[in-house]
């Protein structure tokens, strides 16, 4: 496998969203909560992708790239990514590296949704 330690410097907060029940109430809260953080690699997209995204109706905007693992084979577009402040949605299935399928996986990103950005 190939090391991607100096490739991946950035941390990544996977969030999911759950729901809880109050053992004593049964109110069901929803929330989202960490998932998982790992190194990865956050870059936004050239304006050539950007078009071709809209070509085909994604909204995608930036993608990330982070390595594969048990947990990270568990990340599906229901979930959310957080990097340096602000929340991005992920847009379609995550890819698997061309080669062996198990050195990475790329997130497509699409810009999250305003209720998810800190109040500035």
């Amino acid at each position: 496998m190939v090391d991607l330690s100096e490739k991946l410097p950035h941390r990544i907060r996977i969030e999911s969203f759950v729901e809880t029940q109050d053992q004593k109430t049964g109110h069901i809260t929803e929330e989202w909560s960490e998932f998982t953080t790992v190194w990865g690699k956050h870059e936004g997209l050239s304006t050539k992708d950007i078009l071709q995204a809209q070509a085909i109706n994604s909204t995608m905007s930036a993608r990330c790239k982070i390595r594969y693992s048990k947990k990270a084979i568990q990340i599906d577009s229901t979930m959310r990514v957080l990097f340096r402040g602000k929340y991005w949605k992920i847009d379609g299935d995550p890819m698997p590296d061309n080669e062996s399928g198990l050195e990475w996986i790329t997130l497509n990103l699409a810009e999250g949704e305003a209720s998810w950005q800190p109040q500035t």
